[in-house]
């Protein structure tokens, strides 16, 4: 129990940071534009490595899920036939809504609301079984437990629903542990691997049982792997922790009143920190931004 509690608190960590990235995205009109070019919203579905268009147009009222989607709207919201294109049902779910819709609501921006879920308990949120594809990109690796953040993707899905995976290489790693950066994505002979410090997992034997898997490396280094579901999950491997609704509640905002003072006011300190330095840094030009990440070895 104690390291699990090590682990939500190192990943509570991280919150301020990326509160802080967003909020300063969305305040500039051009990183803002910026953002809203390089996604693909208000287009059709695209993923690298997947014809996700295809495999949803041939399915009956598809749901899709874009899970620990950020403020990105990476994943296009529309299916087309080649005449014509048609709205997707997609939930853009991430574990700090309640901040993200704060900041589009201060900066006046006319995107979607993002739904309050979180990977590890995603099955709660979306209990159904009828969901055609879940999407995690770039966030597997960012949360406080991937391998229950995977079995409960699964458990979503209705039979042969996929879960779809797309991140950067062993990103802790890059990132010096820091943050939400606590865990490494990679592959070996096309078995998904993912890793820490202290532990490893191997996702192929995880869920042969229950799922086909495939793995496969894109041009650009990031790793994709295709997981399908052939039966159910078994209920010994999914969690149902009693403090589901408790951890829920510290990461929001109105949960923060609930944390002791020292607490509260260690995020406080720690966000407008960040909220600082962001708000200069997404001020510079994009060309600058990417000069100075690749002076420092991150781009």
């Amino acid at each position: 129990m104690s390291n699990s509690v090590s682990i939500w608190d190192k990943w509570r960590q991280g919150i301020a940071y990326e509160v802080a990235f967003w909020n300063n995205v969305y305040r500039w009109n051009h990183t803002f534009e910026g953002t809203m070019n390089w996604s693909a919203y208000n287009s059709t579905i695209t993923l690298e490595h997947f014809d996700a268009n295809h495999f949803l147009r041939h399915l009956q009222h598809p749901k899709v899920l874009d899970v620990g989607c950020g403020m990105s709207y990476a994943t296009g919201n529309f299916l087309t036939d080649g005449k014509e294109a048609k709205p997707l049902d997609i939930h853009y779910v991430d574990p700090l809504a309640p901040y993200f819709n704060q900041i589009l609501k201060r900066h006046h921006r006319d995107v979607p609301q993002i739904e309050f879920g979180m990977m590890e308990y995603l099955s709660d949120f979306f209990p159904h079984h009828d969901v055609s594809l879940v999407i995690i990109q770039n966030a597997l690796d960012h949360s406080a437990h991937p391998m229950q953040g995977i079995l409960e993707s699964v458990n979503t899905l209705h039979p042969g629903g996929i879960l779809y995976l797309n991140h950067h290489p062993n990103e802790a790693e890059m990132e010096h542990y820091k943050g939400f950066h606590q865990y490494n994505i990679t592959q070996a002979d096309g078995q998904l691997i993912i890793w820490n410090k202290e532990q490893s997992w191997n996702v192929n034997d995880l869920v042969k049982d229950f799922a086909d898997i495939s793995v496969s490396v894109c041009d650009n280094g990031h790793i994709v792997s295709i997981i399908r579901k052939k039966g159910e999950v078994p209920a010994t491997l999914l969690s149902r922790q009693k403090d589901k609704d408790l951890r829920a509640m510290a990461l929001t905002p109105q949960g923060l009143s609930n944390l002791q003072w020292s607490e509260f006011l260690a995020y406080r300190l720690s966000y407008w920190k960040y909220n600082t330095i962001q708000f200069f840094v997404q001020a510079l030009p994009w060309t600058v931004k990417m000069k100075l990440k690749k002076l420092i070895g991150q781009a």
